[in-house]
């Protein structure tokens, strides 16, 4: 019996009884979400480039070539799995703030290094349609709460600020898990945050002292951006 037949709920030759339609369904389902599990898994690991078709098959323990019947190709599985993984997380509400979107930005990396979706921003070889929905996952996640959080704050330019502290937050937790700076690298997590945190309050929070744009005198007062100070 091919893979696809069984997949698709047939019954095995000479049983006697045509396969329900409720067995076929059930039975697509489960190979397609065993599918996107394996497709996670191995992106996550090794990336997109490195991961086979044959291999997602292998690991989901179905006929690879339900990936073209379920997915079209790799490249769309790849975003049917981001898709399915911001599906089957908190939705943006989840997030309260600042210091939480620290900490699972952090947290996530100790614990699993570089996912798919941040491989999938950073690799010069990604394909553009997989950016997109890489990019999409995290301003629906990540930035569009933290904007809200702060336009409730009456802050300038809320996008900007989200944005500019979200990308410091994933370059920093990215730069932990690869290991590029040793005292990022190994602090321990909570020192990390708390500083982290102190330091983009300042452009998240209101009282942190951030202008929008320099206004001090000439004695170099409040307000006043000077290049000495970067």
């Amino acid at each position: 019996m091919s893979a696809e037949h069984a997949a698709a709920g047939g019954g095995a030759p000479g049983d006697g009884g045509a396969p329900s339609r409720t067995g076929r369904s059930r039975d697509a389902a489960a190979s397609k979400q065993a599918l996107l599990r394996a497709a996670q898994e191995l992106f996550g690991q090794q990336g997109f480039e490195r991961t086979t078709i044959r291999e997602i098959g292998e690991r989901a323990g179905v006929d690879a070539a339900l990936i073209a019947r379920y997915f079209g190709n790799k490249a769309e599985l790849y975003v049917a799995a981001v898709v399915a993984e911001d599906a089957a997380v908190a939705g943006p509400a989840a997030f309260s703030g600042l210091a939480q979107i620290a900490e699972t930005l952090v947290r996530r990396a100790d614990e699993r290094g570089p996912g798919p979706i941040l491989q999938a921003l950073i690799r010069s070889d990604t394909l553009p349609e997989i950016r997109v929905a890489a990019g999409d996952r995290i301003a629906r996640r990540v930035v569009e709460p933290l904007a809200d959080d702060i336009a409730g704050q009456h802050l300038d330019r809320p996008r900007l600020r989200a944005e500019v502290a979200v990308a410091a937050l994933y370059g920093i937790s990215l730069g932990r898990s690869l290991g590029w700076f040793e005292e990022i690298r190994s602090v321990p997590r909570a020192d990390l945050l708390a500083l982290v945190t102190e330091a983009l309050t300042a452009l998240t929070a209101a009282g942190g002292g951030v202008e929008a744009s320099g206004g001090g005198g000439a004695d170099g007062g409040a307000g006043a951006g000077r290049a000495g100070d970067v």
